[in-house]
Order: structure tokens, then sequence, then C-alpha cells
């Protein structure tokens, strides 16, 4: 009888086994006969094929560039010729350091070269407004819809269909953000391959928030594109390697995988990012049950190091997106800080506003809790004389002030970071514009001019009068810090010291009377 059974599951395994083969048999039998993606306006089931063999040098990413641009012969005739890249133009006036704008960086060509990513451009200069767009949406609408197709190398998945288990945190799961911007966000893998990334793809025909049809702003686009690769090279070269997510600029060819637009084809370039990893310090606020790993990760085991590196990096480059759900800790207690966009004079009169800069509005809500029982609080005990301590959130440890001698940097960077600061100040504009992929003066006045700052009067003092300056709905009074939280027995977190917070109201209703003022950051020509 044991025989049997055992004969029997043989049986059924080998079964199994050959089924499995006849059905792999069938895929590339069916595969062959399937229609190609791009014959399709919509495909509803695009089965993937392994793109060619990644060839990932300057050269092949430029051919690759130019084939896809020639495929969708949308282009006018002469305007690039073959095996031609093209640099950004940086205006009138000669590089005065080409030795140095043009340096290469070894360490994001091998970053690239391992990726896995056939394709990946890592020179901001070779990402251009084409290239981020659909050139042929209206000749591919003629094309009839397919069931069922083949001929896709990228396979995108949906971000937000279910939560995300952090590893290593006890069973805690998160959902990543669908972000405030117009772009298309999706978990994406080269087909073959079970690396995964976050894609991000812009100039989408339809709105991601709306559905309509829309414009695509694919110079913007480019623009965001390059500041987030640029601030990769500076994290870089600043001694910071590792705290943002590497970025590429890669073509992506696949459908969407579900939602409205389920099966519209996806043909051109988008934004590929390194997953970061651990949970985002907002996931890790809202989780009911989360206290605990919370309080240990932030008064144990966080990389204060990191802490330090990101908030001299936050002004330096007029971070103005830098909340929570953009900050990543690992179990260890490792940072990544991600969703760069918003930056280097992106938003109109801001200067910086991140929750690592004191007296910024980001930093000034997570002490008051606007809107929420803490300011409730402190608006009704704060004021009173006798008044020490109440609750707080944890994430006001998020604070430099709490890991430098007397809570002051002053001018004493990390050896790196004054040597990358000293190289944007001694440099021209037009160089730095250059070296970073730049299309505009703004972005490389603002690293010049923070650097110059931020070495002459120290960090305090550029925070505080820095150019650009910020409008005054993203200026507060700076908060005193609260470096040591403890929890009370409530497993509420509470200061362990005595903490009395500056009230002051929120001011997203604060009109900016002084919308067109400019700052003169450097002088024309400098």
């Amino acid at each position: 009888m044991r025989r049997s059974r055992c004969t029997a599951v043989t049986l059924l395994l080998s079964a199994i086994c050959a089924l499995r083969q006849l059905g792999a048999l069938a895929e590339i039998i069916d595969a062959s006969e399937l229609p190609h993606v791009d014959s399709c306006n919509y495909c509803y089931e695009c089965v993937p094929m392994r793109p060619p063999a990644a060839d990932t040098t300057r050269e092949a990413a430029a051919r690759m560039r130019l084939n896809h641009l020639r495929r969708l012969s949308q282009l006018q005739s002469g305007d690039l010729a073959d095996g031609q890249t093209t640099a950004v133009a940086v205006g009138p006036e000669a590089i005065q350091d080409a030795a140095w704008a043009n340096e290469p960086d070894p360490v994001y060509e091998a970053a690239a070269a391992v990726s896995g990513i056939p394709g990946a451009l890592t020179n901001p200069n070779l990402v251009h407004p084409e290239l981020i767009q659909p050139l042929d949406h209206d000749e591919k609408q003629l094309k009839p819809n397919c069931t069922r197709c083949t001929g896709c190398t990228t396979v995108l998945t949906d971000m937000h269909a279910e939560a995300i288990e952090a590893e290593g945190l006890e069973g805690i799961a998160f959902m990543h953000g669908k972000g405030a911007t117009n772009g298309w966000l999706f978990f994406g893998n080269v087909a073959g391959s079970s690396k995964r990334y976050i894609v991000k793809v812009y100039c989408m025909p339809y709105s991601k928030l709306h559905g309509r049809p829309q414009a695509c702003a694919s110079r913007v686009y480019m623009e965001r594109m390059r500041l987030m690769m640029a601030q990769v090279r500076l994290a870089d070269e600043c001694g910071a390697t590792g705290i943002t997510p590497r970025v590429w600029i890669a073509p992506v060819n696949a459908i969407i995988p579900n939602g409205t637009y389920l099966g519209y084809h996806v043909r051109w370039y988008g934004l590929w990012m390194e997953e970061a990893p651990g949970i985002t310090l907002h996931g890790l606020f809202v989780t009911h049950g989360a206290a605990k790993v919370m309080f240990d990760l932030l008064t144990t085991k966080i990389n204060t190091t990191q802490v330090i590196q990101q908030t001299v990096l936050d002004l330096l480059t007029a971070q103005c997106d830098r909340h929570s759900e953009n900050v990543f800790i690992t179990p260890s207690g490792s940072l990544t800080f991600i969703d760069n966009d918003r930056a280097l004079g992106v938003v109109t009169r801001c200067g910086s506003d991140s929750m690592l800069l004191p007296g910024n509005r980001y930093h000034t809500q997570l002490r008051l809790g606007y809107w929420g029982p803490l300011m409730t609080f402190y608006e009704t005990h704060g004021s009173k004389p006798n008044f020490c301590t109440g609750p707080i959130d944890m994430r006001v440890v998020m604070d430099y002030r709490c890991y430098v001698p007397d809570g002051r940097i002053d001018r004493n960077y990390y050896p790196e970071m004054r040597s990358c600061m000293k190289a944007l100040a001694r440099h021209a504009v037009v160089d730095i514009m250059h070296r970073y992929g730049f299309t505009s003066r703004k972005p490389a006045e603002i690293l010049k001019r923070r650097s110059i700052d931020m070495l002459l009067m120290g960090f305090e003092g550029a925070l505080a009068a820095s150019p650009p300056r910020s409008a005054p709905r993203y200026v507060f009074q700076q908060q005193p810090p609260c470096c040591n939280i403890v929890m009370d027995i409530n497993d509420s977190p509470k200061c362990a010291n005595c903490w009395k917070p500056i009230i002051e109201p929120q001011k997203d209703s604060v009109k900016d009377m002084d919308s067109k003022a400019v700052d003169v950051l450097v002088e024309p020509g400098a």
C-alpha cells in the first residue's frame, strides 16, 4: 500500500512536471502567434519578452535614444546625426573649467552597469523632452485593441494594491503614498529579472487624479528628472553615498496593469529608482501597535550621522518637500531620503521646507501637531507658568541639534561635505550646470550661493539668512529641541526634560504678497 502511494505521488509529480513543460512550450508557441504590442492600441495582457542583452555604455545609451526617436518617426530630419550625443545648453558663456565640469562619475556609471536595466542613462545631459513622452499617441489610437499580445520588456505592477510588509520589523506593514504630482508610480521589473524598482512614468496622456486627457509639460519633467540625478551625484561627492536612492532614466515598454487605463502601452523612457529599504516614518507613525518599535528605532538605533548629513544637504539644495513620508528607516536605524524632485528652486518662493530644518513649516508641524490633539493640548496648557512638558510626536528626534556639540554645526562640516561645498563655491555657474546636467542657471546658482554662505556664515547663519528666501507661509520661529523622549504609563511619548513649545498658528492660508520678488543669488557671469 505504501509503495502504491509513493508510486502514485511520483506519477502525479511527473504529470505536473510534464504539464508545466507543455504549458511553457505552449506559451512559446502562443507568443509567436500573438500580435506585437507595437501593433496594438491597448493590450490587456502582454506576454513579456526578455530585452536584448544590456549594454550600458554611454554610446549604447545614445544609440538607444536615437532608435527610440526614429521608431516614433516624429522628429524633423537632421535633428541628430547617427551616434551623436548632445550636451545641455548652458548659455553664451564659455565653460571655464571643462575638466571639472566634464569629470566622469565612475560610481554612478558602475551603478548603472550593475543595475540590470538595459539602456539606463547615467548622464543627465542625455535626457531630453522627446525621450520622456509618447510621440505617436494619435497614430497609436488608430490601431486595434488586443486581448493578448507580446513584446513588453518591462513588467509594471500596482504599488498601491496592498500593504508592504517591512522586512525585519515584526510584521509591520505600510502603504506607499500615491504622491501629489502627475507622475504615475509603479513597481517595475525588467522582464526575466526578479529585481524590483520603483518606476515613475511622466507624460501619460491622461491625468492620474481625474482621468481626463492632459497635455504634458515634458520640459518641466525633464528638468525634474535631471534634478534627481544631480542630487544623487551631489550626495556621493559630499560623502553621503546611499543616503538617497539611485535613479536612472531608462526605457519602459509595458502596459498599465490596472485601473481605468488597463492595457495602455507605455513606450517611452521613465524614471527608475532603487526601492528604499525599511518603512517610512509616516508608515510607522500611523501603524497601530508600532509605538514601541518606533521608540526603539528613534532612540537607540537611528543613524545620527545620516540625520546630520541630510540636514546639511536639505539646506544646500533648498529642499522643499522633506516630510516623514519621504524618509525610510530600516531595522538597524539606517535612513534613506526619497522624492528629491521639489528642490533647487522648483517650488516658487521656497528656500527650504524640511522636517530636518528648524524654523521650517514641516519642522514646526511635527512639534505642534496642527489640527490635532497635540495642538489642542499646547494651546490649553502650554502657556501656564508651571507647565513643563506634554505629549510629543516621536519623530521630533530627527533634529540635528540633538547630535552635534552645543546643538550647532556652525562651520564644522564633515570633511567630504566641506570639500564638495568648496568646489561648488569656487566654480562658475555654467560649469556647475554642465557637471550636474542643469538646463537653467537657477539650480546651479542656488548650489553656488548656498555653498558660499554655509562656508562663510556657518550652517545656522545660512539657515537664517542665505537666499533664496522663503515666503511667509514656510517661515516659523525655531522650536526648542526635544532630544530625549520617554514613554509614560499610558505608552504615550513625552519629552524626558521640560519642553515648552512656541505656540504659533498655522500659516497655510497666509498669502505671499511678494510672489514676484526675485533673490539675487550670484552676479551675472559668476
